[in-house]
């Protein structure tokens, strides 16, 4: 769910004080800036963008925020850190195939050397071995990976449930679900228990963060989300033979 990520795609805390002159915050905020065409042309579709992130700004509102707080209330902070880590264990294993796709050997080595070593030593990512070792942890994904061969992110899209995107990430949410555990879990309950829990424990871990957005959620979360991929992107330049690391 991509929407509950969008905060922490952007760590830092960054407050908006949106005005009808300038929906891009106030004069002291990172996101100030004129409204070039440009930025403007970042979100062509933004009438459409606004209704569906209505949506998501519903749902999240009386049904996703509610469970993320109940999980946390009920939950102690140690079994929390612990599921966090076992689902950040899995997302290594993902940034390595990613890695390999991108032809980044390097940073594929230590990906799965960080789900090697906390799948076993760790105990199926119960426990971060990895980081005590100074393995460093690098996320990455299918839509860096498609930046990394020269795709264009496209307009910038919000997708009910998923939330912020671009066309390029868009496009990769159907595939990269073969990359993920639950896609090869057999049995229903535990396939539906088991996502419910990924996304409720994100949502939690973000209830936080999201005490930074003021002022206008829909701009300051669309360029969080813009300015944090395109720095991703940009630390992966387009491919280019041979380009071993």
């Amino acid at each position: 769910m991509r929407f509950l990520l969008c905060v922490f795609l952007l760590l830092p805390t960054l407050g908006l004080a949106a005005t009808e002159e300038d929906d891009w915050g106030a004069a002291d905020t990172a996101f100030d800036a004129p409204a070039t065409q440009s930025s403007h042309n970042d979100d062509p579709w933004e009438g459409f963008n606004r209704k569906v992130f209505a949506f998501n700004e519903t749902f999240d509102k009386y049904a996703a925020k509610p469970a993320a707080k109940a999980y946390r209330a009920g939950t102690p902070q140690w079994l929390d850190d612990t599921i966090t880590r076992v689902f950040e264990n899995m997302r290594d294993l993902r940034s390595g195939i990613n890695s390999v796709l991108q032809w980044r050997w390097k940073n594929a080595g230590k990906d799965f050397g960080r789900f090697t070593l906390n799948s076993t030593l760790g105990v199926a990512g119960l426990f971060d071995v990895a980081s005590k070792v100074n393995l460093e942890k690098r996320n990455t994904d299918l839509g860096l990976t498609l930046a990394r061969w020269g795709v264009g992110e496209g307009p910038y899209l919000v997708l009910p449930f998923f939330g912020p995107s671009t066309v390029r990430d868009g496009a990769t949410i159907w595939p990269e679900t073969y990359l993920r555990p639950y896609q090869y879990i057999d049995h229903d309950l535990t396939r539906f228990t088991f996502t419910v829990v990924y996304a409720v424990d994100l949502r939690a871990d973000l209830l936080d963060l999201e005490k930074s957005i003021v002022g206008d959620r829909y701009t300051f979360l669309r360029n969080a989300y813009l300015q944090r991929r395109r720095f991703e992107s940009g630390d992966a330049p387009s491919l280019r033979f041979p380009d071993i690391q």
